[in-house]
């Protein structure tokens, strides 16, 4: 007998066999997720035909089958036969819940009853994977992280889907093309987005005034300014000129205070923060994310990238000394200090009580190849490049002394109004001069409680100055901005702020919001794809589409559009792998929302009190220009097969009439599928139907069925 690693991809694979040889058994590589969830109509022949019906299978959970795409039955082919003369298989995906399931979900799929166990590792490096290996744990420990994978593949296959079918049948207008796809996570995001175009459209500028005080003394000058609250901003120039009129001419005392101040380093990065960095640089947050793993996986410079974490465990404060000498060695990295600060606790940065129940750590440079960072950094792509800096730059101020100023502020009271202005002066720049170019703007000294950097006169506290100038100073409301990508991650992270109870936000804060560190980069791409979001200037556009979805949605079911509700869910699936919630529970929490949502769509539709919905979506297709021959003639084929029209309009744009043949062309399999089919139908002497060789989705759940035959998964423990 043998043993068995299974790994989530080939360059994986070469990782772990260039760190341990064959000494753990027959190394394997997946290619991702090797099985996907059966359709609704795979397991329900019914739920071909759209209803409102809830997806949800008669066992509770939908099956996992076998992926035909992309090469990955021979993949899964050779897995299984390693594993029909294995004892032992050693999970070794990645470490968050899809590479648990990834893993898992061959090892249930193939029925293998020998030994499981699992490595965990933040690094791809050789020393790093020699130590997983040797502390590897049995598999079995880790049931929490697949049930956390498990259930939200369920519920979002189960609410999604159901969702989708309802909000087509009762929402979707005639000019929208293909489905009114819901998504848990995808339509409050659309939602943010449209929510601040709303916000834009309805906002008029309005002129408002503060006021200032120019005293002097002693040959010096200073203004003093009094900013109202937005609450109770002036905003007749005639009442702010009638405030300013009695300052002329007062003489008075002025306090002067300092005071030092000590500010900590902020925490390293995870990938939200890692994502909302690299925004300020134009790049989206599936470059970010794409840069970030080619630098684990690839360079093996830094450590695991899917982090929604950004505290270090206590036991890596020993290697801060060592990590510190080898950034310095860097060329781009200055910083005054040669030995490191060490801050524990929920406080500082490492805490073994901040990555409770956590899967990962935060994004640091990793320590086990540092030696060999002086000479792989030249060798980077650009992207690679910039990034690694800005996760060396993160851990080198993470570890800095405090930076300490003085803090200065001069005031004065002149009819019950404090006029004040603040400069500060460095006694150390600490942390913040590892950060170079991309530490705080003075903008974030400010927010940072550093006030600005004017130069203030060198007055006593309680000298006597007097005014020599009073007025109003003019300014106008802004806009609030819209989102980049990286601006909107976090929005998505802190849901919280969507909640209109105070009560309810409390009970999100301390949630991770909306969405995955693995998927939100996803989602956004996905809204981009779907013309949902255009790019403006780097700035993220609801289209005219999106807010035509948002307008119905906001209408008739708000609740999915609502972050706050979504972070709620969410919550309840970060539960599961806290060891908090049972699988079984929130999933059929998720599919009562679905109900819900469904019965309201329904109940409209079958007459209720609304009248029908009378929404006009203008096309957002761009203009692609003239289709090719080859084009014109497959849909002209389309046509005559359908007895049917093509406008002349949509022939004379070529992506128009791809849009055109992808909604009308018939479900008919392609050449290729057809062919595995045949092939497989011969080696397993299985008869393939006439009516499913003409059917694209009967053949492909036909291939899923007998590709792999009685391997079936099994559901979690316990649920």
């Amino acid at each position: 007998m043998e043993s068995v690693v299974l790994c989530e991809k080939p360059s994986q694979a070469r990782n772990v066999r260039a760190a341990v040889g064959g000494q753990y058994g027959k190394i394997l590589a997946a290619r991702g997720h090797l099985l996907r969830l059966a359709l609704p109509e795979e397991v329900e022949p019914r739920w071909k035909t759209w209803s409102y019906e809830v997806l949800r299978p008669a066992g509770g959970y939908y099956p996992f089958v076998a992926d035909c795409t992309g090469g990955k039955p021979e993949v899964l082919a050779a897995i299984r036969r390693a594993l029909a003369t294995a004892d032992t298989v050693i999970i070794a995906t990645d470490c968050d819940r899809e590479g648990q399931a990834i893993g898992e979900n061959i090892v249930r799929h193939c029925q293998f009853e020998g030994a499981v166990f699992r490595v965990m590792f933040a690094a791809e490096d050789p020393q790093t994977l020699r130590e997983a290996f040797a502390n590897q744990r049995p598999n079995a420990e880790y049931v929490p992280l697949y049930q956390a994978a498990f259930a939200r593949a369920q519920a979002d296959q189960i609410a999604n889907l159901s969702m989708t079918r309802a909000a087509t049948l009762a929402l979707k207008p005639p000019a929208l093309p293909g489905a009114l796809g819901i998504g848990r996570v995808k339509t409050p995001t659309m939602g943010i987005v449209c929510r601040r175009e709303a916000e834009l459209a309805a906002f008029q500028p309005r002129d408002y005034f503060d006021l200032f005080l120019d005293v002097a003394a002693g040959g010096e000058t200073l203004r003093l300014t009094w900013t109202a609250a937005a609450a109770a901003r002036l905003y007749d120039e005639r009442e702010a000129a009638a405030l300013a009129q009695p300052l002329a001419g007062w003489e008075g005392p002025v306090a002067v205070k300092t005071a030092r101040k000590a500010k900590a380093p902020p925490k390293p990065l995870d990938l939200p923060a890692l994502q909302q960095h690299a925004a300020r640089w134009g790049w989206t947050a599936q470059r970010t994310l794409a840069t970030a793993q080619s630098l684990y996986e690839q360079h093996k410079l830094t450590t695991y990238p899917r982090a929604e974490n950004r505290y270090l465990p206590e036991a890596e404060s020993g290697n801060a000394g060592a990590m510190l000498e080898a950034l310095l060695a860097l060329p781009f990295l200055t910083a005054g200090y040669r030995s490191p600060t060490i801050r524990k606790g929920k406080a500082g940065v490492f805490s073994d009580a901040g990555l409770a129940g956590a899967s990962h750590h935060a994004i640091v440079p990793n320590v086990n190849t540092r030696r060999e960072w002086a000479a792989i950094y030249p060798t980077l792509p650009g992207d690679a490049r910039q990034l690694f800096g800005a996760i060396a730059r993160s851990y080198l101020a993470a570890i800095g002394p405090d930076w300490v100023y003085d803090r200065t502020e001069i005031s004065a009271r002149p009819h019950d109004r404090t006029f004040t202005a603040a400069g500060l002066v460095d006694v150390a720049p600490g942390w913040r001069e590892a950060m170079g170019s991309e530490g705080p703007s003075d903008k974030a000294r400010e927010k940072d409680g550093a006030g600005g950097d004017a130069r203030l006169p060198a007055w006593k506290d309680g000298a006597i100055v007097r005014a020599v100038a009073a007025g109003t100073d003019k300014k106008t409301t802004k806009a609030p901005p819209r989102y980049t990508e990286g601006s909107l991650i976090k929005a998505m992270q802190e849901a919280w702020r969507f909640a209109a109870n105070p009560d309810q936000a409390a009970r999100l804060k301390a949630a991770k919001g909306i969405g995955t560190p693995a998927t939100r980069d996803t989602i956004i791409e996905g809204l981009k794809r779907q013309q949902f979001f255009a790019v403006e200037k780097g700035k993220l556009k609801a289209s005219e589409l999106a807010m035509a979805v948002y307008a119905l949605l906001q209408r008739e079911a708000p609740a999915v559009l609502d972050p706050a509700a979504t972070a709620e869910m969410e919550a309840a699936l970060d539960g599961i792998l806290a060891a908090r919630n049972e699988t079984g529970a929130v999933v059929s929490a998720l599919a009562a929302r679905a109900a819900a949502f469904n019965e309201t769509l329904r109940s409209r539709r079958a007459g209720g009190p609304e009248k029908p919905l009378d929404v006009t979506v203008k096309a957002t297709v761009k203009s692609g220009g003239a289709p090719s021959p080859a084009a014109l003639a497959y849909a002209g084929k389309i046509a005559r097969a359908s007895g049917g029209e093509i406008p002349p309009e949509i022939l004379a744009d070529r992506n128009r009439l791809s849009q055109w043949i992808g909604q009308n062309k018939p479900d008919e399999p392609s050449a290729k599928q057809t062919a595995f089919a045949r092939s497989l139908a011969e080696r397993k002497r299985i008869a393939i139907e006439p009516a499913v060789l003409r059917s694209r989705a009967a053949l492909s759940a036909w291939i899923s069925t007998y590709l792999v035959s009685q391997c079936d998964v099994q559901t979690p423990q316990g649920d």
